[in-house]
C-alpha cells in the first residue's frame, strides 16, 4: 500500500443511495408535513432560470454540494421549510436554500475521511461548476410539486487537493 491517498483506496464514500438518505432525513426534519420529492430515474436537463445554493467542503478530498431548483419553485420550497404562507422576500428564499445545502453538506462531510471545514453557503442564479479534478460522485434528481429539485455532490481528487490556491477557481 502506498503512502498518501489513492483514488481507488478512497472510493467515493458518498454514493447516490447515501445522498438520497441524507436528503430524505433532512426532508423529514424540515418538511415533514408536506409531500416528499420523488426520485426521477433519468438525469434532469436543467433549462430555464434556476436558483442554486452550494457549500464547499475543504480537506484531503475537497468537495462541493449543490441544490438547484427552478426559479419559480424556490419560493414554494422556502415557504414550506419556513412554515410561512405569505410571500417571502428573496433573502428568505436564499437563506432557506443555503440552509438546506448546509445541512446536506454537513452530512456529506461526515462520510468523507479527513474532511475539513464547510464553507459558507453561496447562492447563484446558475449551477456552479466545481474546480478541476472534481468528479460528480452522487446525484439525486427529484420531482416535487410542479417542478424538480437536483442535489449533487462533487469530490476532488485528493492528489490534486494540495495544488492551486484552494479557491475552486480554474
Amino acid at each position: 500500500m502506498s503512502v498518501g491517498f489513492e483514488v481507488e483506496e478512497l472510493g467515493h464514500y458518498v454514493e447516490d443511495e447515501a445522498l438520497e438518505q441524507i436528503v430524505y432525513q433532512m426532508w423529514d426534519s424540515y418538511f415533514g408535513t408536506t409531500e416528499p420529492p420523488y426520485p426521477v430515474f433519468e438525469p434532469l436537463v436543467v433549462e430555464g432560470p434556476v436558483q442554486c445554493a452550494s457549500v464547499s467542503i475543504s480537506g484531503a478530498r475537497p468537495g462541493l454540494v449543490t441544490i438547484t431548483v427552478p426559479d419559480h419553485l424556490a419560493p414554494a420550497l422556502a415557504a414550506v421549510m419556513l412554515q410561512d404562507d405569505g410571500e417571502l422576500a428573496q433573502d428568505d428564499v436564499d437563506d432557506s436554500l443555503g440552509e438546506m445545502a448546509n445541512i446536506i453538506a454537513g452530512n456529506v462531510k461526515a462520510l468523507v475521511p479527513d474532511a475539513g471545514a464547510l464553507g459558507l453557503p453561496v447562492l447563484a442564479r446558475a449551477t456552479p461548476r466545481p474546480g478541476r479534478g472534481a468528479s460528480e460522485v452522487a446525484r439525486l434528481d427529484a420531482a416535487w410539486r410542479e417542478g424538480w429539485l437536483s442535489f449533487v455532490v462533487w469530490l476532488g481528487d485528493p492528489q490534486a487537493a494540495g495544488s492551486g490556491d484552494g479557491s475552486g477557481r480554474e
